[in-house]
C-alpha cells in the first residue's frame, strides 16, 4: 500500500512537471463517442423555443419545425451544420443560427484540452493539481487561463484572469453506466462579470442510447442576467434543446462530406 501511494504521489509530481502531460492523462479519462469507437454520425438538434422565437417575428412565414443537423466523421475529423426547416437562402441568418448552437454541438464530441486552448502553452500552477494556460499570441481577450483539478484529478474550476471584469467556467463530471469507467460532463456553469452586468449561463446534460451507445439526449440551458444596482431585477431565461434522430456508423457523414467535396468549386 505504502508502495502504491509513493508510486501515486512521484507521479503526480511528473505531472506537475509536465501539465501538457497533465492535461493528456485528464482528456484519456473523458467520455466521448471516440472513445466508444464511433467514426461518424448525423444527429438533429432542435430548440423549440427558437422555432418559436422565428414564428413571432414573423420572417420566415410558419415555420413548422427548425432542425440543426450536425454530421461528424473522425479520419479525417470533419464537422458540418445544415440548418433544415428554414427556405432557401438567407445564409447569413442561418450563419448566425449556426453560432448560437456551437455552445451545445462542442458537448457532442468533447474537444481535448490541447484544442480547447489553442494558442496558448500550459505551466504549472500553484499547486500539483492546478496548471495555467497563458496566451502566446499577445492578441486572445483572456491572457491567461487558471485550469484547477480536484484530488481525483477531475477539473472542477476554469478561471479567466482577465484585465478588466472576471470569468469562471465550473464543471462537473460523473461516471454513468454506459461510459466504461470515464467521466461524462453532467452540468457546467459560467459566469462572466464586467462593467456592472453578470451574466450566468447553466447547462444540465442528460443523456440516453443510440444503437447501443450512450449518447447525448437534452440540454437544459438557463441564462440568468443581473445588473449591479440594487433596484435591478435579475433577467432569466430557460430552453430545452434536444438530440434525436442519430445515425451512427451508417456512413452517412462520409456520403455528405464527398458530396460537398464533389460540388465544390476548383479554385485556380
Amino acid at each position: 500500500m505504502k508502495a502504491l501511494l509513493c508510486f501515486l504521489l512521484l507521479l503526480s509530481s511528473a505531472y506537475a512537471q509536465d501539465p501538457s502531460a497533465y492535461l493528456k492523462s485528464f482528456d484519456a479519462k473523458i467520455y466521448s463517442l471516440k472513445s466508444k469507437g464511433v467514426k461518424d454520425f448525423v444527429v438533429d438538434i432542435e430548440n423549440e423555443k427558437l422555432t418559436k422565437n422565428l414564428n413571432d417575428q414573423q420572417l420566415f412565414g410558419k415555420v413548422e419545425e427548425l432542425v440543426f443537423r450536425v454530421y461528424w466523421t473522425a479520419n479525417p475529423e470533419r464537422l458540418a451544420i445544415e440548418v433544415v426547416g428554414l427556405p432557401q437562402g438567407f445564409k447569413e441568418v442561418k450563419e448566425d443560427l449556426k453560432m448560437g448552437i456551437m455552445g451545445v454541438v462542442e458537448n457532442l464530441i468533447p474537444q481535448s484540452m490541447e484544442k480547447k486552448f489553442n494558442g496558448y502553452k500550459f505551466v504549472p500552477g500553484a499547486n500539483a493539481r492546478e496548471v495555467i494556460a497563458q496566451d502566446t499570441t499577445g492578441i486572445a481577450p483572456v491572457p491567461s487561463f487558471i485550469l484547477m483539478f480536484d484530488d481525483q484529478d477531475k477539473l472542477v474550476e476554469v478561471r479567466g484572469v482577465k484585465p478588466i471584469g472576471t470569468l469562471i467556467v465550473k464543471p462537473k463530471y460523473e461516471k454513468e453506466s454506459f461510459s466504461d469507467g470515464k467521466l461524462v460532463l453532467k452540468e457546467q456553469t459560467t459566469m462572466t462579470s464586467e462593467n456592472g452586468q453578470t451574466l450566468i449561463m447553466t447547462k444540465e446534460l442528460e443523456y440516453g442510447n443510440s444503437q447501443g451507445i450512450g449518447v447525448l439526449t437534452e440540454v437544459e440551458a438557463s441564462t440568468e442576467h443581473k445588473a449591479s444596482q440594487a433596484e435591478s431585477r435579475p433577467m432569466t431565461t430557460k430552453e430545452t434543446i434536444t438530440f434525436k434522430n442519430y445515425k451512427i456508423n451508417s456512413g452517412d457523414a462520409f456520403k455528405y462530406f464527398l458530396g460537398e467535396s464533389k460540388a465544390a468549386p476548383v479554385k485556380n
